[in-house]
């Protein structure tokens, strides 16, 4: 079972708050949710908090845009 990724919203993390990187969007989780989106919380994706990574995935389709060449497209099964 995959479980989402808190920022992209696709199914490719092995479990909530596994300090793993989404390939979709190369969010690493660490277990921000919703109620703290707005916290930078200076650990694994340094300035970035959950709220502006969501932000910057909209608009360019990664956590943030130096991310780019990192990203694939999601998976049917991870819709």
């Amino acid at each position: 079972m995959r479980y989402r990724c808190p920022c992209c919203g696709y199914k490719t993390l092995e479990g909530p708050g596994a300090l793993v990187l989404c390939p979709v969007c190369w969010w690493e989780d660490d277990g921000q949710e919703d109620r703290d989106a707005s916290e930078v919380r200076l650990t694994v994706n340094g300035q970035l908090s959950l709220k502006q990574a969501r932000v910057n995935f909209a608009q360019y389709g990664a956590a943030d845009p130096r991310f780019l060449p990192y990203i694939r497209k999601p998976l049917v099964t991870e819709m």
